[in-house]
């Protein structure tokens, strides 16, 4: 199965956090949100996972 991660948006909500950084690089309790995103991902199943990006998007590899 093949899974898709939203990581294009630049976060304008969580300024100040997000000059530095896109929102999904954030961390919350020591891991990027993104993380968790596709932590769940990997746990359904799904092995083919990709990351649509935009802001920042040489930060997220």
């Amino acid at each position: 199965m093949k899974g898709l991660v939203l990581a294009a948006g630049e976060g304008s909500r969580l300024r100040p956090f997000t000059f530095s950084r896109p929102k999904h690089l954030i961390p919350l309790l020591g891991k990027p949100m993104i993380r968790y995103a596709i932590d769940d991902l990997v746990s359904s199943g799904v092995r083919d996972i990709g990351v649509v990006v935009g802001y920042f998007k040489d930060l997220i590899k």
